[in-house]
């Protein structure tokens, strides 16, 4: 379960609004350019989203990014993508990717998961990649139970208060809430 109280919601939400515009400028500019060779659209998902990593991850990153932004592409392949392009089993990344393409998608973050009580295996686990996409699974159906209870309607509410004009989903209104109670 995730754990957040109200209190926190409240706090977390007077943090929240310089995130949620550049979120929803990233996800707006998405769909009408082709984020492989947009630099300005690269700065700002690096910085929104901590991207750092060399010119030739990024390079590849943002292929598999523009080639996907139209269609269906899962967490497990993602992940795929990702390691088989750049050698680098990247779960945050993969999950931050799928996330933009479908905002219905958590992303996996550390604090993100602090709050969830998982934990992503170690870089030496055996099966790791499978690991790893067993904690996504793990933490979609946290973020989907949280959502039914008290607290994450209270979240939702409170969310849409303060942000009425903000259409996102549910799940990108607790990530985003998530993602500053630190």
């Amino acid at each position: 379960m995730i754990n957040i109280t109200t209190e926190q919601i409240d706090c977390a939400l007077l943090r929240v609004e310089s995130g949620l515009e550049k979120y929803l400028s990233l996800q707006d500019r998405l769909k009408k350019i082709d984020v492989s060779n947009n630099r300005e659209f690269q700065k700002r998902f690096n910085h929104f989203y901590r991207v750092r990593r060399n010119n030739d991850w990024q390079s590849q990153y943002y292929k598999i990014l523009q080639e996907h932004k139209n269609k269906e592409i899962s967490f497990a392949d993602a992940l795929k993508k990702i390691h088989k392009n750049t050698e680098w089993l990247e779960a945050s990344f993969a999950s931050k990717l799928v996330a933009t393409v479908h905002p219905e998608k958590p992303v996996i973050d550390k604090f993100v998961l602090e709050n969830a009580d998982l934990k992503l295996p170690y870089p030496s686990a055996k099966d790791r990649e499978i690991k790893i996409v067993s904690v996504y699974s793990d933490l979609e159906t946290k973020f989907k139970d949280f959502l039914k209870t008290e607290n994450g309607k209270y979240l939702v509410k409170q969310f849409q208060v303060k942000f009425p004009n903000a259409k996102i989903t549910t799940i990108k209104m607790a990530d985003l809430v998530l993602w500053q109670t630190r």
